[in-house]
């Protein structure tokens, strides 16, 4: 079996009888090549896999059907709560549940849309923008980005170091810690050397003088080999010249 990528993203598979066998992009269904899912029924051409990719959200719908199928927006799960396509009892989860599953009565941002406070579970109106028991406003989440994992509630994130998702003023504009070198802090030496002044033995200043001391030796030395090759060879001429 051999695989390639289509222009429009899609993968085909080829096997040996020359079957080509189509990935859905979307649902990950496996089916002889068409121009449409068999499961999602997703356009399967670059026109619909934008318009699919629009759809893509922080938001799932239970549904053992497309188990495999990205999340939604809100704007398509509130659609779904007006139009009664799901219920008090349907399970979701998305940015107020930090991604754990619930049921839809307990999900703010979407209990309110099916008649009941998320938080104290009294009658509301759809239209109410807060609960008249308890005061809990109802708010909507319409940030595609965020999955809501952060301690805090669901908000706008910002960058936090440099991502292959960020544009080129983005990375530019990233504001991260760079990395810093561990700082190495130099031990006190223990014993008579941690009381010993800059010119104790194996400090700078005493190799240096120790340097000019060799020096010394080593210029006296010459000066007297010098000073013995002279006398023997005034020694040595004085000798012929009495001859």
């Amino acid at each position: 079996m051999a695989g390639k990528a289509n222009l429009d993203g899609t993968m085909v598979f080829t096997i040996m009888a020359k079957q080509r066998i189509l990935v859905c992009p979307i649902c990950g269904e496996t089916q002889p090549e068409t121009k449409v899912c068999r499961v999602c029924s997703t356009l399967l051409e670059p026109d619909g896999l934008l318009l699919a990719e629009g759809g893509f959200g922080p938001w799932w719908v239970r549904n053992e059907e497309l188990l495999f199928r990205p999340g939604i927006t809100f704007e398509q799960l509130a659609d779904l709560a007006k139009n009664r396509k799901i219920d008090l009892q349907t399970i979701v989860r998305g940015p107020t549940t930090r991604q754990l599953w619930k049921v839809a009565r307990r999900v703010q941002g979407i209990a309110h849309l099916l008649g009941r406070c998320h938080r104290c579970g009294e009658h509301v109106q759809p239209t109410d923008l807060a609960c008249s028991a308890c005061e809990s406003p109802f708010l909507k989440y319409t940030d595609r980005n965020n999955l809501g994992l952060e301690l805090g509630m669901p908000s706008k994130g910002k960058p936090n170091g440099m991502s292959s998702f960020l544009s080129d003023a983005e990375i530019m504009d990233t504001q991260s810690t760079p990395l810093m070198l561990p700082k190495v802090e130099r031990q006190q030496p223990a014993g008579d050397d941690a009381q010993a002044g800059p010119e104790s033995v194996g400090s700078p200043q005493f190799r240096a003088m120790q340097r000019q001391l060799e020096k010394a030796k080593r210029k006296t030395l010459v000066l007297s080999i010098s000073f013995v090759v002279s006398v023997l060879v005034g020694a040595g001429l004085l000798f012929a010249l009495l001859r």
